[in-house]
């Protein structure tokens, strides 16, 4: 089982919060979401924001650091 020492600091965040913590452009984070590689909060109507599920990127993190690591 996997725990976190620092937990995010909000489990949703939008593209343009997200650019802003990783320095990722946004046009590339929309990139990186189409191919799998970001998850989001599915959306319940089309033109809603895009929130990107911030718990889900943390465990992905914790589980290749596990596997890096041991």
């Amino acid at each position: 089982m996997l725990t976190y020492s620092v937990p995010p600091l909000s489990p949703y965040v939008t593209c343009e919060e997200y650019s802003r913590i990783t320095g990722l452009n946004e046009s590339t984070i929309r990139d990186y979401v189409s191919k799998g590689k970001i998850i989001i909060k599915p959306k319940n109507k089309r033109r809603e924001k895009m929130l990107i599920n911030m718990v889900a990127m943390h465990e992905i993190a914790a589980r290749e650091a596990v596997a890096v690591l041991g």
